[in-house]
């Protein structure tokens, strides 16, 4: 996964980005425990014009739902990593990430670690031979 931290790398629309949440949630405790981190896929939909995302809507759903903006979306913790469609099969990525369901259930869910997303979306990267 390459990171969009560096200028030269520009998105296009269609890519698929790895957003990296901090999902809020309230506890009865009074001791500050860390947060977990999630991480969820999203397709760009969107740019500005010096090819940074401007607009993303969540890749796991069919039809995507509806596009938001990637620097105000919920939670976000301001790190994301670029899945060019030159690298990726995204049919294959949204559809991998499709099957990561809660526990008895059809609800797609956020992967819990950066790792897991990597191995859970490998078989959809294009192999460089």
């Amino acid at each position: 996964m390459t990171k969009t931290a560096t200028p030269e790398i520009k998105a296009r629309r269609g890519d698929l980005v790895v957003v990296e949440l901090r999902p809020s949630y309230t506890t009865a405790s009074y001791t500050r425990e860390e947060e977990p981190l999630a991480y969820r896929l999203m397709e760009v939909t969107n740019l500005f014009r010096d090819g940074r995302i401007k607009m993303v809507r969540d890749a796991r759903h069919e039809g995507g739902g509806n596009p938001q903006q990637l620097d105000g979306l919920l939670h976000s913790t301001g790190r994301r990593w670029l899945l060019p469609v030159a690298d990726w099969n995204v049919e294959e990525a949204r559809a991998l990430a499709a099957q990561h369901v809660y526990p008895n259930s059809t609800m797609p869910r956020d992967f819990p670690s950066l790792e897991d997303a990597r191995e859970a979306l490998a078989p959809a990267r294009h192999s460089k031979t």
